[in-house]
């Protein structure tokens, strides 16, 4: 007889027990997850867009604030450029000059806090590097004219380019450096430092210094110093007086002159 019960085939699986199967997840589920994901998106979104709002509304304002706070100089400059056409009165464009000397002496100000690295004192000081005269061109005065672009000013007025008019009283420590490397056939070298009250006041020396070049075939330089302590009171101006502005040596630091607020 052929055995009916023998099979070389694996026995089937036994079936889940009754409450044992466990359902798939449904989309339900995920619905947490995903407005959790959407909400730091949008507020991603609400950051950056206020960040760019902020620097925008920053950035104009800075605008603001630079043109309001340079608008009068930007205009003294727009308009000196204008003098050149003679578009305007001589009067009107000297006015603007001595405008635009107080915009460079801000600028020397400046240029002094970066080079001591600290913040300004209000200890008024001045620093003073003499011009270049032009070549060829006579003096126009016997005051020697300062180089505003690198003198250093701090609360000391620079008046037409010769003199310094002080802004706060006290007592200041002047000096003056006079170098000469021409000779005069009659009258010796000397410079003097000039005190006058305000524009129109009577002007007085406060200090005046000589020297000699000696043996006239010898082309050497000499120098005349002169420095003092002195009482001074708000709108005093000082300046350097040579005899004959011809007759100085400019080369970079011989002829010097300044003062300090003691």
């Amino acid at each position: 007889m052929i055995n009916m019960y023998q099979t070389n085939l694996p026995p089937p699986p036994i079936p889940p027990r009754l409450g044992s199967v466990k359902s798939a997840p449904g989309p339900g589920h995920n619905k947490p997850l995903l407005g959790f994901l959407i909400g730091m998106i949008v507020l991603q979104m609400l950051l950056l867009l206020g960040g760019f709002t902020y620097l925008y509304h920053k950035a104009n304002k800075y605008d603001e604030d630079f043109e309001h706070k340079y608008l009068d100089d930007m205009i003294v400059l727009r308009r000196l450029g204008e003098c050149e056409k003679d578009s305007q009165s001589v009067l009107e464009c000297e006015k603007l000059v001595e405008k635009y000397k107080n915009i460079m002496a801000k600028v020397g100000q400046v240029s002094a806090v970066k080079l001591t690295g600290g913040v300004p004192s209000n200890r008024a000081m001045a620093r003073m590097i003499v011009k270049q005269p032009v070549v060829g061109a006579l003096p126009s005065s016997k005051y020697l004219e300062w180089n505003i672009g690198h003198s250093v000013l701090k609360n000391i007025q620079y008046f037409k380019s010769s003199w310094l008019k002080v802004l706060q009283p006290g007592d200041y420590g002047i000096y003056s450096q006079v170098a000469f490397s021409k000779r005069h056939p009659k009258t010796p070298l000397a410079s003097r430092v000039k005190l006058r009250k305000g524009e129109t006041g009577e002007e007085k020396n406060l200090m005046t210094a000589y020297c000699s070049l000696g043996d006239q075939n010898r082309t050497n330089v000499c120098t005349a110093f002169q420095g003092g302590v002195f009482s001074l009171e708000p709108e005093d101006q000082i300046s350097v007086w040579v005899m004959d502005p011809s007759l100085v040596n400019y080369e970079e630091g011989t002829t010097t002159f300044g003062l300090y607020k003691l």
